[in-house]
């Protein structure tokens, strides 16, 4: 009987919810509506919620009370879930992921320490996990990729629950141990960790430091007034080129940070540095440039021809790309990163 009811309870907490949200994603192509991954993330929720009431009820009528108990666990994990991931939006990722790792930890020492006696402790561990994970799970196996981004997230949710488990079960000496190590964990995914998560997915290093360096090919762009620019214009001079687009909103909000370094090394006879424009389709001829224009920056624009993007191995937007005098890529990465690897490379020179 215990068995039937744990698969039952897997099944209804976890696979069909999943079921739902595949079916939805299938029905995509009949029903354009469903394409929205929100809607289908919400039908998700909905069922999964249905589903962990009505089964309460069943279990209630059974009057398990240990059955009674797992189950509220779950719900009380869940909500922790929801809760919380509003802050991704509202404050950041990391913020979130360190909030919530807290709340997890606590709750499950709280948890523990009150149905213990009623429950055994690999029971509310897996209620826990099963809770963090009902919401989130099914969209990442779906979505793999598109949320391969707030991946860290969701781990460190789990990782606050993992370390509240054994914090309650270990001695003095170690608890103190395991609380320091939290501690070390939650300030380096706030302050460094997720960042070299993001620039490691987006440039494919974590430093930004391009070890194959190999001379560009043959390139162009063009500037305000229809010159034609080359690679040979850069030859003897480091290159900055931010790579941006009018679609790019963070683009934007990097600007002034780019326009500063620009009027910090403008008057630096060995560097050049440029905002280069990729065009989109629904782009007006010339409207990068009267973009930078209106919002009165001074730093150069220069248009990229179709697929001069791919030459550089650009795929995100923004991305800052550093040429060295020869012509050679030396650093493919976020502004941030670009402007202190230049600060040392002309130290060393």
């Amino acid at each position: 009987m215990k068995i039937r009811l744990l698969v039952l309870f897997l099944v209804i907490t976890f696979l069909l919810p999943l079921l739902v949200f595949v079916i939805t994603g299938l029905l995509g192509a009949q029903y354009p509506i469903l394409k929205f991954p929100m809607l289908r993330y919400g039908i998700g929720i909905v069922i999964a919620l249905c589903s962990i009431v009505g089964f309460t009820f069943y279990v209630l009528k059974r009057k398990n009370i240990r059955w009674y108990l797992l189950f509220l666990i779950v719900i009380m994990s869940l909500l922790i879930e929801m809760i919380t991931s509003p802050l991704r939006g509202y404050v950041s990722t990391m913020a979130c992921s360190v909030v919530t790792f807290v709340i997890y930890f606590v709750f499950i020492n709280l948890i523990l320490k009150k149905y213990s006696s009623n429950l055994k402790p690999k029971w509310i561990l897996l209620a826990c996990l099963i809770g963090c994970s009902l919401l989130q799970l099914p969209l990442r196996i779906v979505h793999f990729n598109s949320t391969l981004g707030t991946l860290p997230d969701f781990l460190f949710h789990l990782l606050g629950i993992f370390m509240g488990y054994l914090f309650y079960f270990s001695s003095k000496y170690v608890k103190s141990g395991i609380v320091v190590a939290s501690l070390l964990c939650c300030t380096f995914l706030y302050f460094k960790g997720y960042n070299l998560w993001l620039h490691k997915l987006n440039f494919g290093t974590f430093s930004g430091i391009v070890q194959n360096q190999a001379e560009i090919p043959n390139f162009q762009f063009t500037d305000k007034d229809g010159k034609t620019i080359t690679n040979m214009d850069f030859v003897g001079k480091y290159t900055i080129l931010d790579f941006w687009n009018t679609g790019c909103g963070v683009c934007f909000r990097e600007f002034p940070q780019f326009e500063e370094q620009y009027v910090k090394y403008r008057s630096n006879n060995n560097m050049a540095i440029y905002a280069v424009n990729i065009k989109l389709p629904r782009d007006k001829e010339g409207i990068s440039f009267e973009i930078i224009s209106e919002r009165g920056y001074s730093f150069p624009t220069l248009q990229g021809e179709e697929g001069v993007q791919k030459i550089f191995g650009v795929e995100v937007y923004p991305t800052v790309v550093v040429l060295n005098s020869a012509g050679a890529m030396i650093f493919r990465g976020n502004k941030e990163k670009a402007f202190s690897f230049i600060e040392s490379e002309l130290k060393q020179k």
